[in-house]
């Protein structure tokens, strides 16, 4: 296994982090007792905090707990770390975190690591820096102002004796947290790593198909499972003939899959699932199914229709949502205005990898395998839908191939989770389920001053006020044939 494969670590024994963030950072780490693929190889080492652990060979262990898409997050938020840390990037080892709500947010959707947590990852870098810094004193017996980390060494500046991080992670775990007001954090000039080009560390892995996806994920015993969709949002089973289908060779079962109340939000939708030992039986039973589907209101939906009801509703008063100055006394006063209606269309979220899950339930709990941008979302909805707490359902993080928002809904984990409970064995979905976003009508009213430009971008006067409707309402658009994604 390459270093660079996704890697998944769990965290169960752990002290509560004081003073770093009220995000439920928090100290100590164990290990799985098995992951397939991505932890393998994973020793324990010093446990420094949630985010940074170091073996005594010198490795430094990082986690990523955003989802890797090929946004190049697996390498962005460990660089923050890796700076603060004043580790050598070769020595250091990206690990994906599982699903947990100590890390805070984890739903990687709108460009917002970075953003939310930059500063998070400085502190856990200098936390982690400040503890190898105090152990190497107390070795050296010094004062730990005399002690600097310096590219994966600590330094007793006086005399230039030196402790690799291997040699200290032990004790520096077992030094106490230090509190926020005691991290001293670089200065932009001292930058190793941040704002700096660093190689993506998992392009080798997927450039040459060696980085794990969701449907690369494959456990003993595990069924495949493919489903066979209601035509329209809201059609439910009225006949099932499956006889066909149980003929042919290797297939396990057929389970029925009911909708649940609408709206369906992130529950399974109506359907009849087939099972069997690998993909290409479970798509040839599947073809074989004789379903005849309910009526469902939906199914004189218009798309045009909508589209004027949407129009209508925009060019009524909306809810203000900021208010700068006084938008409709500049607009009455205006010699000329612009107003303009713009559309956007129900927009498939297909991404290039199909949303895929695989689930083992059993009676400690379930266990997921997933492309999912939201894994504590997962666990909350898989939770309900197994009657489990959350923390119950343990969710390994896969890397994904394109998200655009969809992966963040995770009904289609729901399902496999469902499936796997029905048929006592872990289940791989392939999803033939797609989700629009909803179709989207700004209205919008400017202003317009003589002897100004609309396109300069500085010092430029606009008077304009943005009404969306007060309803965006998804309202449910025929679904694409079954297996189309």
């Amino acid at each position: 296994m390459s270093d660079r494969s996704v890697e998944n670590i769990d965290r169960r024994r752990f002290l509560k982090l004081t003073g770093l963030s009220a995000g439920g950072l928090v100290l100590g780490a164990t290990l799985p007792g098995w992951q397939p693929s991505w932890a393998a190889g994973l020793d324990k080492g010093g446990e420094l905090n949630l985010f940074v652990s170091i073996d005594g060979d010198d490795t430094v262990s990082i986690v990523c707990h955003r989802s890797e898409m090929g946004q190049g997050i697996r390498t962005g938020l460990p660089q923050v770390v890796a700076d603060e840390l004043e580790a050598d990037w070769q020595k250091v080892k990206v690990v994906q975190g599982l699903g947990d709500k100590r890390y805070g947010s984890q739903n990687t959707d709108g460009s917002r690591s970075v953003r939310r947590f930059y500063d998070t990852m400085r502190r856990m870098g200098a936390s982690a820096r400040t503890m190898l810094e105090r152990a190497a004193a107390e070795r050296w017996n010094v004062p730990a102002k005399e002690c600097a980390a310096r590219n994966h060494v600590i330094i007793h500046i006086p005399t230039d004796r030196r402790l690799g991080f291997g040699e200290l992670a032990a004790a520096a775990a077992k030094q106490a947290v230090p509190d926020e007001k005691d991290l001293r954090l670089k200065d932009s000039a001292q930058f190793n790593y941040i704002g700096k080009p660093v190689d993506t560390v998992d392009t080798p892995d997927m450039v040459t198909g060696r980085a794990n996806y969701g449907q690369d994920v494959h456990l003993d015993n595990m069924l495949i499972a493919s489903i066979e969709r209601a035509p329209v949002l809201g059609s439910g089973i009225a006949k099932l003939d499956d006889s066909a289908a149980r003929k042919v060779r290797g297939l396990v079962a057929v389970e029925r899959l009911d909708g649940g109340a609408e709206p369906p939000l992130f529950k399974p939708l109506s359907g009849v699932a087939v099972l069997a030992h690998n993909t290409w039986t479970a798509l040839k039973a599947r073809k074989l199914l004789n379903i005849e589907w309910t009526e469902s209101p939906h199914e004189q939906h218009d798309s045009d229709d909508y589209l004027e009801t949407l129009k209508d509703n925009v060019r009524q008063t909306g809810k203000t949502a900021v208010a700068e100055g006084d938008v409709d006394i500049a607009l009455e006063t205006a010699s000329r205005q612009h107003s303009a209606i713009y559309t956007l269309p129900y927009l498939a979220h297909a991404t290039m990898e199909p949303p895929s899950a695989t689930a083992v339930v059993g009676e400690e709990g379930c266990e997921i395998w997933s492309c999912v941008q939201d894994p504590q979302s997962v666990q909350q909805h898989v939770g309900q839908a197994l009657g489990l707490p959350p923390e119950k359902v343990k969710v390994n993080v896969t890397f994904l191939g394109g998200g655009f928002g969809r992966k963040s809904k995770p009904d289609f984990v729901v399902e496999a989770a469902l499936l796997a409970k029905n048929a006592a064995a872990g289940q791989g979905g392939l999803e033939p389920r797609g989700r629009y976003s909803p179709r989207l009508l700004p209205r919008c009213q400017r202003r317009l001053l003589p002897g100004r430009t609309r396109r300069t971008r500085q010092g430029g006067r606009l008077a304009a006020a943005h009404r969306l409707p007060l309803h965006r309402r998804h309202l449910p658009a025929r679904r694409r044939s079954p297996g189309q994604f």
